[in-house]
């Protein structure tokens, strides 16, 4: 059932939401909680469309057949000495007056309306159900197509959209036609003619800059595993120049995230040895907020736009005393060095219907720089 939803339904969010309703619905509506002599008539019918109704039906009565249930006090009455059984009843549902001694069948049959001979027709029920969602979930891939290839669908918030794309618009072509032509060509052909363009001589003032030198000496890192104790980390050395961009490089596998997690201070797990030093000086406690740190995974809220996204990470995670207006132009500065000026009222979204994945990583640069680190930008999977 969680699969048919899944594929049918066009996100995870939304097929989370779903199934978390309906399965509560499927529980509270089994028979058990509520008793199908006390369901109301209007929903009475969610028993009947309830696969987990005719599997615990089923189960019931197998487990309960042939059982006999011995009645005892505080059930049996009336109680007191010299009480005989031939005059006493059971209080539990499906007993027979003048016997202590309740059938299984009689129970679950008097008390939730369960019958042996739904066994059978229980389980060929359940086999369609399954039968049933197999084919919703044959019918979603079909309509969903989640391997498809194809661009991103880049979506601007009303009023936000630059000028290029509002104008390619009116024409009733895309910004892609309006790039195709022999613009976009002379462009081309600066750039491979060599020398720089007057953005990249351009400094960018007022960005954060780093000026210390980072050092790690003696790693060593090492995990709890069952009964022993595994080393993922030995002996690591190395140091970061202010002002330059140091690659981290090796095969998949090598450790070289849980290298860049150990050197961001962002292990909870396991053990870590060594020393790291920010220009000879040990650590200092700030260090994790004076850092960014890019995942490889771009985690983004879809329903904000580029823009808002940066603003919301300037505002919660530079220092209090940083004036607002000083931090909104702080933004302005990330938006030009990341060359997203023209994205800046675009949707996030979601893969497919927003940023391409290329635009997505350059946001999550951006929202790292945007909290202006004053040590290190740590980035993860940028190859």
């Amino acid at each position: 059932m969680f699969r048919a939803a899944g594929a049918l339904l066009p996100s995870l969010d939304a097929a989370t939401r779903i199934t978390g309703v309906l399965i509560q619905a499927l529980i509270v509506y089994t028979g058990y909680l509520i008793p199908a002599s006390s369901m109301r008539v209007w929903f009475a019918w969610l028993r009947r469309a309830d696969p987990i109704a005719y599997a615990f039906e089923a189960l019931m009565v197998n487990e309960f057949y042939n059982l006999e249930i011995q009645c005892v006090p505080p059930f049996l009455v009336p109680e007191g000495p010299g009480t005989s059984v031939q005059y006493q009843s059971c209080t539990l549902q499906g007993s027979i007056p003048g016997s202590d001694i309740v059938n299984g069948e009689s129970y679950v049959y008097t008390q939730y309306s369960y019958r042996r001979d739904h066994l059978w027709r229980n389980w060929g029920i359940i086999c369609a159900f399954f039968l049933g969602f197999v084919v919703l979930t044959m019918i979603g891939m079909e309509m969903q197509k989640p391997n498809k290839g194809g661009a991103a669908q880049t979506i601007f918030k009303h009023g936000q959209a630059p000028a290029s794309v509002a104008a390619a618009l009116e024409k009733g072509s895309t910004p892609e036609d309006e790039e195709s032509g022999s613009k976009s060509g002379d462009t081309l052909n600066e750039k491979e003619g060599g020398g720089e363009s007057a953005d990249d001589k351009k400094e960018q003032k007022g960005v954060a800059k780093n000026t210390t030198i980072f050092t790690w000496r003696n790693v060593n890192y090492h995990i709890p595993a069952k009964h022993e104790t595994k080393t993922l980390l030995k002996d690591q050395q190395g140091y970061v120049r202010p002002g330059k961009l140091t690659a981290l490089m090796g095969s998949s596998g090598a450790g070289k995230t849980t290298l860049l997690n150990v050197l961001a201070q962002r292990i909870e797990l396991g053990h870590v040895e060594g020393e790291f030093l920010i220009d000879g000086q040990k650590l200092p406690k700030s260090f994790q907020r004076a850092s960014g740190y890019a995942e490889q995974m771009d985690i983004h809220e879809p329903t904000a736009t580029v823009l808002e996204a940066l603003q919301f990470s300037a505002q919660l995670r530079q220092p209090r005393e940083v004036p607002y207006k000083e931090k909104m132009q702080y933004v302005e500065e990330v938006l030009d060095i990341m060359e997203m000026r023209d994205l800046s009222g675009a949707v996030i979204g979601i893969p497919g219907a927003g940023l391409d994945p290329e635009s997505r990583k350059r946001l999550t640069i951006a929202v790292e720089l945007a909290s202006k680190p004053e040590l290190l930008l740590f980035l993860d999977g940028m190859c």
